[in-house]
């Protein structure tokens, strides 16, 4: 009898760790991923990646640094550009404007917008604008050719000496994957300050 109670004790004990174990991870936070690159004049910059998001660098024919991110279900397509800013002009909202309708007004036509309606980011470093194209020829569609997509966002994030050109491409603007996006833009990407020694 005495054995058999100490085997079930042991059963019991061992059953007790496993679940212990399993709540462990059940529980367990996924570890966010983080991601650096040199931009230029020996700039790290930081990246902290949405879960599950793919990363690929290069540089363009100017030597500028690019940066791609997917989801692995192709919802969201991600581009930033790194430029220079040395006098900081783009920390001025109405200069960030000024580019954005430079760069991104061709959208403007097919857009169901029919115009730029400017939002600012409000990240945790630097300044940020941004604004949503909804494609014309896409909307009331449920499935999406490969490679397509309904909403483009574009904008610029800048802090002292750089700025960001982005743009992604999303199904919608609701998703997890989209916010994702929308929270590593206004809380990652940028430099981090390091310590005096």
């Amino acid at each position: 009898m005495p054995s058999r109670l100490l085997t079930l004790m042991r059963f019991f004990f061992a059953f007790l760790c496993l679940l212990i174990a399993a709540a462990s991870v059940v529980h367990a936070a996924p570890a966010s991923r983080e991601e650096s690159v040199f931009l230029f004049e020996n700039r790290k910059l930081t990246v902290t990646l949405p879960d599950g998001f793919g990363w690929a660098t290069a540089k363009d024919e100017d030597g500028m640094v690019n940066i791609r991110l997917a989801d692995p279900k192709d919802r969201v397509s991600v581009e930033l550009r790194f430029l220079p800013d040395p006098e900081s002009r783009m920390a001025n909202a109405r200069a960030r404007k000024e580019l954005m309708n430079e760069m991104f007004n061709e959208f403007v036509g097919t857009s169901t917008e029919k115009a730029m309606r400017f939002e600012e980011l409000q990240p945790q470093t630097g300044a940020g604008t941004y604004c949503v194209f909804t494609d014309a020829s896409l909307v009331g569609k449920t499935t999406f050719p490969p490679g397509e997509y309904l909403h483009l966002t574009t904008g610029l994030k800048a802090w002292p000496g750089v700025v960001a050109v982005f743009r992604f491409f999303s199904r919608d603007t609701t998703s997890p994957e989209y916010e994702a996006v929308m929270k590593m833009l206004r809380e990652s990407v940028h430099e981090r300050n390091v310590p005096l020694k």
